[in-house]
């Protein structure tokens, strides 16, 4: 029967074995093979020139490995005033190691002399020792330590999106108000309030009918032509070669591709480039070329060109831009166009009557004489006016509304405030004394820390389940992220709540402002937004 460690591997040879030396001062490495005896280790451990001592076996040792040559080695070290590692692949040799508390390493250069035989976590740098509790209680802590970090990570590191639709009331208060842009800051108590000048541009097309008339050409002249090559050398002529008519060179094109032999004619036909019964020219009128490559060939039509056709039609007049003009101009005087200002700054309470309009037209398209149905213009209309900004609204809106409402809040975005119609304008200092009917949508006993706290911890259905039973939200989007978390985080700062108002009824928006002028004419133009820019 062999006396060599189950583990033992013949094939490997010692220089595979042989281990970089340890740091100089620090400990020895004695290196001892698999039937090395105990008594034999124990006196190289003696002869050691250093208080601490590795013994390497890489491939193990037979008496090392049970518990009683073990605990020999490691009394006698104790006895002779040494400490000893071992450093081994065997793993056999490792638990006893382990067992005797000796620190064990694969290698010499990872023996950790703080260890005692306990196991360890590498983190970086650093090493976490588990306790010696035996191996099993060892992968117990593992575990435990696993689960927690799993548990961790699934509270910690998700985060949530939560985004509601509660049920909500509408709120409205009017109050007098008075708005100066010399304020800084307000006082709600007194509904004093800060203004500024808002503006708002929106570009505007205007159009009217053409009054004019034109003759427009429907169809092409067609003629037949006779060239003639007087040269030595027959000339290929490339389908739409142009020539030209007398007495203001109206151009015609050949049908097809053709060769003129030399000294010799032949007959093509042409058609007009441009539609219409000028190009009906007479007989004779073709004599030239566009090109001067082909002036050495003769042409000429023996009858004249038919087929060219007119028609009259709608034209631009000089009349029709005198009187988009004058609408343009009259644009600044369009109540229409000043209240898209209000339009355009639903949380913003805008003073109309304090609003000025300049107006920047463009060139009217197209020019006098090209035929139209309606001319146009496109208009750059800016409005500037005193308003309340929005946050201010808002703080206004809280402390007049929510007075003895109880618990609830005031849906993002659904505050609006606007003039009931009575004004004054201070017009040395542009301080407006006005009356506001403020409003907002109340969501009563729901807000954005009742809903966090609602739905933390809870798997997305059961958030959502959560919030219809409690506040009667019957709309409401959970998203967590990343999407394997499987519960909403129990952190509050890691959940975003949002609350906003029902898209079926939505507020502030406002249809296409359009306006229409009557001119001192028969004309009627219509204004109509394009593009405005908000």
């Amino acid at each position: 029967m062999s006396d060599l460690p189950p583990d033992y591997d013949p094939s490997g040879d010692r220089e595979d074995d042989e281990e970089e030396p340890l740091e100089e001062g620090l400990a020895s490495v004695i290196l001892v093979d698999p039937r090395d005896d105990v008594a034999a280790i124990c006196g190289r451990v003696d002869t050691a020139p250093t208080f601490a001592v590795v013994v390497h076996a890489p491939k193990g040792n037979r008496q090392l490995s049970t518990e009683l040559g073990i605990r020999r080695l490691a009394r006698h070290a104790e006895d002779s005033g040494k400490v000893v590692a071992i450093a081994t692949r065997s793993g056999s040799l490792k638990s006893r190691a382990r067992m005797a508390r000796l620190p064990v390493a694969r290698k010499p250069e990872g023996i950790r002399w703080d260890s005692a035989g306990r196991r360890s976590l590498g983190a970086g740098r650093a090493r976490i020792y588990l306790p010696a509790l035996g191996g099993a209680l060892q992968v117990l802590v593992l575990v435990l330590v696993a689960g927690g970090f799993l548990a961790l990570a699934a509270t910690v590191a998700p985060s949530a999106k939560v985004e509601a639709i509660p049920p909500a009331e509408t709120l409205t208060r009017t109050v007098q108000v008075t708005a100066s842009p010399g304020r800084k800051d307000a006082d709600l108590a007194k509904r004093e309030l800060p203004a500024r000048t808002v503006t708002e541009t929106q570009r505007v097309t205007l159009a009217v009918p053409a009054t004019g008339k034109v003759l427009v050409g429907t169809a092409p002249a067609r003629v037949g032509v006779s060239i003639t090559n007087p040269g030595a050398q027959p000339v290929t002529l490339p389908a739409g070669t142009v020539l030209l008519a007398v007495p203001d060179s109206q151009p015609f094109e050949t049908d097809a591709e053709t060769t003129v032999p030399a000294g010799g004619a032949i007959a093509v036909q042409a058609t007009a480039a441009r539609p219409g019964a000028k190009g009906n020219v007479p007989a004779g009128a073709i004599n030239g070329w566009q090109e001067a490559r082909f002036k050495t060939l003769a042409v000429s039509n023996a009858a004249p060109a038919a087929g060219g056709a007119d028609e009259e039609r709608k034209a631009v007049d000089a009349a029709d831009v005198i009187a988009i003009r004058a609408i343009a101009n009259g644009l600044d005087k369009t109540d229409v166009l000043r209240s898209r200002v209000v339009a355009a700054r639903p949380n913003d309470a805008v003073f109309v009557g304090t609003a000025s309009t300049t107006v920047a037209a463009k060139e009217p398209s197209p020019a006098v004489g090209m035929p139209a149905e309606m001319l146009l213009m496109d208009v750059d209309v800016t409005v500037s006016a005193l308003a309340v900004p929005a946050d201010v609204v808002q703080r206004l809106a809280e402390a007049v509304l929510l007075e003895g409402q109880g618990e609830g809040e005031l849906l993002p975005g659904t505050v609006r405030a606007k003039e009931t119609g009575a004004r004054q304008i201070n017009a040395d200092d542009n301080t407006v004394r006005t009356s506001l009917e403020v409003s907002g949508q109340f969501a009563r006993g729901v807000t954005h820390a009742a809903v966090r706290e609602a739905v933390k911890g809870k798997e997305p259905g059961s958030a959502k389940s959560t919030l219809a039973e409690r506040y009667g939200i019957q709309e409401a989007k959970v998203r967590v992220t990343p999407s394997w978390a499987p519960w909403v985080p129990r952190f509050g700062f890691r959940i975003t709540v949002t609350l906003r108002e029902s898209a079926e009824e939505p507020r502030g928006s406002s249809a296409p402002a359009t306006a229409n002028a009557a001119v001192p004419t028969p004309t009627t133009a219509a204004a109509t937004p394009a593009n405005p820019r908000p």
